[in-house]
């Protein structure tokens, strides 16, 4: 196992465990949720190392990090569909593979037969983004070494997810600058918001971690200029607190009863001279109704 920290969201540090030959990630409880960009681009710069070295077959029944009970398989379903991982009983975190963990946080898609027509274009081999081993054409949709579903990078979602620091987005003027090259023309094209190139049509397809590393290595310095919020001056909070002029009962109810209009702080007995003729006049309705 290989330990890395990770940072989360207001410089909160994460750490997370990585199998080497396994090519599994451990999470505790919750973690995943609380990464940043910045922790996001250590983890896949961790993942991609990974795959390019030799992975051995997952082994099960696994154990947990932290208390070393034998782990349950489980099926949790999340707004991007359903994903699978291996949980420790005591709550206390859960392995996952590293296409099921992109998958869980919706940052890959199901290889479709128009990818595969892509990547014969261009002349690329297939392989599994999870371990790396080579697809031969003709496949089914499942990697037929380490049986992981065969899925590339969904690449608008996944600079998306990577563009946050200290919960702020990055503005997009600073993204303009990451450019991906069109492998049919040429052209630049935007992956923050293109699937396909606007001269040629060809698709933008990031089947490996080695094709987003690049735009990774460009955004990283981009963000860590991001600075957190300050809290605000102590005068700037009191001078944004709002008086009872601004309650919505002052001004549905007494600002339409007043005839002439306050012009000094000295006439502030009058305005409510209206609303407690109003107060009277609804307790009296109150006792003769009861």
């Amino acid at each position: 196992m290989q330990a890395a920290a990770l940072e989360g969201h207001y410089g909160q540090s994460i750490d997370v465990d990585l199998c080497r030959h396994c090519n599994l990630v451990w999470f505790d409880q919750f973690e995943s949720v609380r990464l940043s960009g910045l922790g996001w681009i250590a983890l896949l710069r961790h993942m991609h190392a990974m795959v390019a070295e030799p992975t051995l077959a997952l082994k099960t029944p696994l154990a947990c990090v932290r208390c070393g009970a034998e782990l349950k398989p489980v099926h949790n379903l999340t707004r991007f569909g359903r994903s699978a991982a291996h949980e420790c009983p005591k709550r206390h975190g859960q392995y996952q593979t590293f296409s099921l963990l992109l998958a869980e946080r919706g940052l890959v898609r199901p290889m479709s037969a128009r990818d595969r027509r892509t990547l014969q274009e261009e002349g690329r081999a297939l392989a599994c983004l999870n371990c790396g081993a080579s697809v031969p054409p003709g496949a089914g949709d499942s990697c037929e070494y380490c049986t992981s579903p065969l899925v590339v990078l969904d690449l608008q979602r996944l600079l998306a997810s990577v563009m946050v620091r200290h919960a702020l987005a990055l503005p997009a003027d600073d993204a303009r600058h990451m450019v991906w090259c069109c492998r049919a023309c040429g052209d630049a094209v935007d992956p923050t918001r293109m699937s396909a190139c606007e001269r040629c049509g060809h698709a933008l397809l990031a089947p490996s971690l080695s094709d987003a590393m690049p735009l990774l290595d460009a955004l990283e310095p981009v963000l860590r200029q991001v600075q957190p919020r300050g809290p605000k001056p102590l005068g700037e909070r009191v001078r944004q607190r709002r008086g009872y002029r601004s309650t919505a009962f002052y001004r549905y109810f007494v600002q339409p009863l007043l005839t002439d209009p306050v012009v000094s702080d000295d006439l502030e007995w009058r305005e409510w001279v209206a609303p407690a003729l109003l107060a009277v006049l609804l307790i009296s309705l109150w006792v003769v109704w009861h």
